[in-house]
Formats: C-alpha cells, structure tokens, sequence
C-alpha cells in the first residue's frame, strides 16, 4: 500500500508536466479502454480463487488441476479474441474521439501496445488468482513492490530520452506483464503437484465456473461502468483536457483507496475456507474486523484531504490545479466509503454469495454512466462528480452491507457502529487538531507538506492508541480470534507437507 501509494503520488505530476494536459487526459482515455478488458481478467479469476482454495483447504487435489487447467485454456482463448478486438478498433478511435492530429499515431499505436499487453495478462492471470488461493498475498505483493519499482526506473528514462506518449504509455504498462510471469513459478511451488496437463480439462468444471462467473462478469461490467466510464464520456462530450483535470482528484484518491482494497483481497480466500467449515461465527468476526480496519485506515486520509486538499492539488500538481478541490471532496465522500467495503464484496464472492451484487454494481454503473452524462451536461464536472459521490455512498453504507448482513444473520446496526461509526469518531479529535494547524500554517512547499502529513499520522497514532487500550474500538477480544485464525492458517501454510502421490497427482 505505502509503495503504491509514494509511486502514484509522485509519478503523476511529473507525468502530467512531461506529457502536458491533453496527452496526458487520451493516456487516462488509452487506459480506461483496455481496462474494460479487464472484464475477463474479473469473469475468470474470481472461480479460480474460490474454487482452488476450498479444494485446497478440503484437500483435493484433482479438483484444483481442474480448476487451474481448465481456466488457463479458456484464457488462453479468450486472449486471442482480445488482440483481434484491439486490432479492429484502433483505426477508428482517434476519429471518434476527435484525437488531434499530432497525436493520432502515438494514440493508436499505444493502444495497440496496451490491448496486446493486456491479453497477454490474461493467462498468466490464473497463476496470478492461484497464489493468492493460497493465501501467498505475500509473495504476490511483493512482485508487485518489484514492478512499481521497475515502472518508476522506465518512466525516468523516458522521461530523460524525452519521449511521447507512446513511450512514456509502453513505460508504464509493460512492467506489469512481468510482474505477471513472475507468479507463475511461485504458483507452481504454492501448490505442489499441480498441473496443467490437458487431461485435467472438465466440462462440468467449465460449466461450474461459467455459471460462477458469468455473475462475476456481470458484476464486473457495472465495476467497470462505474469506475471507468467517467474519462468516455467527458472526451466525448468535453475535452481530453477536461479528462485530465477530473482524473487528478480520482488519481489522488485512487492511490491510498486502492490500498485499502488491495488490504481486503485476503477476506475472499479466508471466506472460502471457513464456508467449507460451515464456520459462519468467524465469517461474521472476520468481516466486522476488516470493515473497522479498513476505516481506521480511511479516517485520516479523508480529514487531511478535506482540510489540506487544497494545498495538496497545489503543491502536488500546480496552482492552477487547486480548482479542482471541491471535486476531490465530492468524490472523497463516495469512493473512501465504497474502499472500505470492498471486504464485504470479497467475502461475498468467497462464499458464493455475490448473486445480488449484479443489480448494485450494475445500478451504480448505469447511474454513472446516464445521470452522470445528463448532469455533466448541465453542471459540468462538479454535477458528474455529485452524481458518482451520491451513488457509491449509497450503495457502499446501505445496500451492500444489508445484504450481507442477511446472509451472516448479523444486525445492521452492529455492522454499522462498530464497523463504520466508532473509527470516525477518532477523526473528531484529529480534524479539531487539523483545523487548528491550517488556521496558521501555510503549506506552499514539498518540505511543509510532508511535514504535515506526518503529523497527521503520528497525532492519529496516538489517538488510536489510546482509544483502543481503552477498549472503545470493537473488539479486541473480536481482533485477537480473527487474527489467531490467520496465523493457523499461515502456521498450516509454513508447515505444509505434501502427502503421498495418489491417481497420478499429489494429494493435499
């Protein structure tokens, strides 16, 4: 989270100065498109997760190679039909999107590049859902620290060669293909015995996943509505430099919210498992201790981008930018809350539970994409921005967590008080404390900024501290048992034995 953070937060102005705002605005426009691509990736991995680590929590190792090859061959068909796709549309997107001619050629060939790369992806993707199936988030994570600091020493060079768009593109996107190959030997050595013979290829595996994930590809297409229909719809009916100045605030967001998401991606094989155990207690434990950590996390991120947001835009970007902070407080109030829930929907997934959130993540996406149009044309970007905060604020804190809620036979409002209300009382103290800085400091330079957010970290430290040793958090009793049965399961991970070879593979 604190690599991913630091690269995106320092990488982004240096990228936006060097490539300037309308190259910069069809370089967020390139990545949104291939990132619908991503749909596969979210239709395919998803079983993949659920099916390898209950196999492989109930031992079965003829069900995992199953799981494993039959996902790799249909990926591997799927990622021919993704190349062909991008080769047809490339000639015609620049025309579309009125892409000025100096950059035409640059544009399409990055898309080219983008669309291969994430094709590619797609197989090795499996060896990518396979690891962490495993519980090995830490190896995963790992690779990943490894590829931002790839992307960082690429995008240096560019930068000092003095490249384009097309390089500055290929800099940041063909890091993550060997992030990618660099899972698989790991997943081999995470799993031992696991093949990819085609003999391991089942129809009814094929039938049980497409079932499985033609849900999740539902429930990715209203994700991808959502989260990436914004930079469509305002080239086409703004500009690409209107692109640039709406996708500053939800980079400078996306990078810590991410972060929180990425520190929830563990709830959906941990679920997994305990649905095999039919253990719902430790379910409903589980998701109260992750929803309340992952707002202790959010807490002081969105009061110091409330009070010092605009001072951030500034220092951060240039002051010309800082007109954009009513959007980051807009669009703070929809995507924090919709971060922290992101545990919620993987344990949803985990036990196969995720029907429901096809009408939600549809719902948000259609919202987005047709409210957000109609009032981007009335109000500009602050109307698309009021749109996007109502309706992830809504489905985030009400619809989502009442499904759950359902489904664990948990009270609403036990999830919402401890989970949700009790760590954004610690941000009372801290923005009272935040107030008062900003009532006498001026932040005008990198030195004062950073100053001040570690400030910011150490005061909510200390209020953290001493709330939790006096027992107002939920749980420490609740904390202790989640974590006690995270450490059986990585005990059980460390002390893994194969047993002895059975039917031509290695029982688990």
């Amino acid at each position: 989270m604190s690599a991913n953070a630091m690269v995106g937060f320092f990488l982004t102005p240096v990228i936006l100065h060097h490539l300037g705002d309308e190259a910069f605005g069809l370089w967020v426009l390139i990545t949104t498109m291939v990132g619908y691509y991503g749909l596969f990736d979210t239709c395919l991995c998803g079983p993949v997760i659920r099916y390898v680590s209950r196999h492989n929590e109930l031992g079965d190792a003829e069900g995992i190679n199953q799981a494993v090859t039959t996902a790799f061959y249909s990926y591997c068909g799927v990622c021919l039909l993704v190349i062909a796709s991008v080769f047809l549309l490339a000639p015609s997107l620049p025309h579309f999107f009125s892409v000025q001619p100096n950059l035409n050629g640059p544009f399409r060939r990055l898309f080219l590049l983008a669309g291969v790369m994430q094709a590619l992806m797609l197989p090795l993707a499996v060896f990518a859902a396979t690891l962490r199936a495993a519980t090995r988030f830490d190896q995963a994570y790992m690779l990943r620290v490894a590829s931002l600091v790839f992307r960082v020493m690429a995008v240096i060079a560019v930068i000092h060669l003095h490249g384009g768009l097309f390089a500055m593109g290929a800099a940041v996107v063909i890091p993550n293909l060997f992030l990618y190959s660099a899972q698989v030997p790991l997943a081999f050595r995470a799993i031992p015995g696991m093949s990819l013979h085609p003999q391991w290829m089942s129809k009814s595996v094929l039938h049980d996943m497409f079932r499985y994930s033609s849900v999740s590809f539902t429930v990715g297409v209203g994700e991808k509505l959502r989260d990436y229909i914004y930079p469509v719809i305002i080239a086409k009916t703004l500009s690409s430099v209107a692109v640039t100045f709406f996708s500053l605030p939800m980079k400078l967001m996306a990078v810590p919210l991410e972060g929180i998401g990425t520190m929830t991606e563990i709830v959906n094989p941990i679920s997994s498992k305990l649905e095999g155990r039919s253990d719902f207690a430790t379910l409903r434990k589980l998701i109260q201790f992750s929803v309340q950590s992952a707002f202790l996390v959010l807490v002081p991120i969105v009061t110091f981008l409330f009070i010092f947001g605009k001072e951030v835009l500034s220092v951060w970007l240039g002051a010309k930018y800082a007109s954009a902070y009513p959007i980051v407080l807009l669009l703070v109030s929809g995507m924090g809350p919709a971060a922290t829930q992101c545990c919620a929907q993987s344990m949803l997934f985990g036990i196969e539970r995720h029907r429901a959130l096809v009408w939600y993540r549809l719902g948000e996406g259609m919202t987005i994409a047709f409210v957000g149009t109609a009032c981007l044309r009335l109000w500009g970007l602050m109307g698309l921005a009021i749109v996007v905060a109502v309706t992830l604020f809504t489905t985030s804190l009400v619809l989502i967590p009442r499904h759950l809620c359902r489904i664990l036979e948990m009270p609403l409002g036990t999830y919402l008080k401890e989970g949700c209300l009790k760590p954004w009382i610690l941000g009372i103290p801290l923005a009272a404390m935040l107030l008062a800085a900003h009532s006498v400091l001026k932040i005008e330079t990198w030195p004062a900024l950073i100053c001040a957010l570690l400030a910011t970290v150490i005061s909510y430290l200390v209020v953290v501290c001493a709330l939790g040793l006096s027992g107002f958090l939920s749980g420490t009793r609740l904390s202790m048992k989640v974590l006690d049965f995270l450490r059986e399961v990585v005990l059980q991970r460390r002390m893994f034995k194969p047993m002895a070879v059975k039917n031509g593979f290695t029982a688990i």
